[in-house]
C-alpha cells in the first residue's frame, strides 16, 4: 500500500502542468511559446567590450518548436543560432553583444526569434538596452 502514494503527487502535476498550459496558450499570439523578458538591459558597457546576455524560451504546447535566432546587426551575436525546442522544454540561448564601433550613448539592438512548428511560421523579437560608456583615453592620464 505505501507504494501508491506517489499516484496523487502524479496526478497533482500533471493537473497543475494542464493549467499551466491552458492559461498560458494565449502567449506568444495563441502558439503557446513564452519568451520571458522581451526587454533585457545589460547596463553600462565599456566602448569597445564584449557583454554577454541571454534569453529564456519556454514552451508551452505539447509540440516542439524550432527556434533560429538571428542578430538585427553585426553587434549581436547568438551562441546558437538554431535549435529544437521539446515540447514543454525550456531553453536558455546566450547572446553575445560587442560595442566596438559603437558611440557613447543609449544603445537598443534587436534579436529576431523565428519559430516554425510543422507547417506555422511566426517571428518575435527581444530589445537588448545598454549604455556605451565613452572611452578613457591613455593620453589623458599622462602628466608633463
Amino acid at each position: 500500500m505505501r507504494s501508491k502514494r506517489w499516484i496523487p503527487l502524479v496526478l497533482l502535476w500533471l493537473g497543475v502542468l494542464w493549467l499551466l498550459q491552458l492559461g498560458m496558450a494565449q502567449v506568444g499570439n495563441g502558439r503557446g511559446v513564452w519568451i520571458v523578458g522581451r526587454r533585457v538591459e545589460l547596463g553600462a558597457l565599456p566602448a569597445g567590450g564584449v557583454a554577454g546576455a541571454s534569453i529564456s524560451v519556454v514552451n508551452l504546447s505539447a509540440r516542439g518548436v524550432t527556434v533560429e535566432v538571428t542578430p538585427g546587426c553585426g553587434c549581436t551575436l547568438p551562441e546558437e543560432p538554431q535549435f529544437v525546442l521539446r515540447a514543454f522544454g525550456w531553453k536558455r540561448v546566450p547572446v553575445r553583444v560587442e560595442t566596438a564601433g559603437l558611440g557613447a550613448g543609449e544603445h537598443g539592438k534587436v534579436v529576431r526569434l523565428r519559430f516554425q512548428r510543422g507547417g506555422e511560421q511566426w517571428q518575435d523579437e527581444v530589445l537588448l538596452r545598454f549604455t556605451v560608456r565613452e572611452s578613457a583615453s591613455p593620453l589623458g592620464e599622462v602628466k608633463r
